[in-house]
């Protein structure tokens, strides 16, 4: 499964220069065009030998409300979803040497993405902002509580090693984006995006999921996961 969500916060009280639509350009319109332009790269290839689901979630901001409703009453069996792939909010400032981890120490499919990174010449940075508890807030959550082994791309939760400027400058975009623009009407499409890096991270998850669509493995999760048990019942659920 490969998902985003669509909504953002709509209309709004006028900011300084009067707008008063929040269009969510980047939250979370930009990880709808990445799931939708990894749907257009796997139809184009040769079919997998297992199905992947593109879900574009609704009310992400009033409470992941429209992927809670999905893991309660799926179209597809929960037992027999292998992982969920998760893009919410990309880096807009450019190529990064990195590849930010959300949640460490959850499932193997951590070990998966440092592979991928390692191969594309990049490595794995865990969150630098685990205080924002970002694991517990985006939409790949809803999977994760009925036990589906999960994967978030989120770019504000720590910032890149950016090709130009390092660290520094990949910790001056997060504070740029979420002083200035976060859930505000400054979250807007602008010229100024570099989208190398975005395209970077769609790249390793399309990678990771055509790998598993034609694989027969079950990820899992890691010893010491709280999830961990509720994937071992559904695997029972698959024999």
């Amino acid at each position: 499964m490969a998902s985003a969500h669509w909504d953002a916060y709509g209309i709004g009280a006028p900011d300084e220069q009067g707008r008063t639509v929040r269009a969510g350009a980047n939250d979370d319109a930009l990880g709808s065009a990445g799931i939708l332009e990894i749907a257009r790269v796997i139809k184009a290839a040769p079919a997998l030998e297992r199905s992947v689901l593109l879900a574009f979630w609704t009310a992400e901001e009033a409470g992941l409300v429209g992927s809670m409703a999905y893991a309660a009453d799926p179209i597809f069996p929960i037992e027999k979803t292998v992982a969920n792939f998760t893009l919410d909010i990309l880096q807009t400032a450019g190529a990064a040497n990195d590849v930010i981890l959300v949640g460490k120490g959850q499932s193997e499919l951590e070990d998966d993405l440092d592979r991928v990174a390692k191969a594309a010449g990049r490595y794995v940075t865990e969150e630098n902002l685990p205080e924002n508890g970002l694991f517990y807030r985006a939409d790949h959550f809803s999977m994760a509580r009925v036990g589906v082994p999960v994967l978030l791309m989120m770019g504000i939760a720590g910032g890149a090693d950016l090709v130009d400027g390092g660290r520094e400058a990949g910790n001056q975009w997060i504070a740029d984006y979420v002083g200035n623009c976060y859930h505000k009407p400054c979250d807007a499409w602008s010229a100024d995006w570099d989208l190398t890096g975005a395209v970077q991270d769609i790249e390793l998850f399309r990678q990771l999921i055509s790998e598993l669509g034609n694989a027969k493995r079950w990820p899992t999760w890691k010893t010491g996961s709280e999830f961990k048990a509720l994937r071992e019942q559904s695997a029972s659920a698959r024999q």
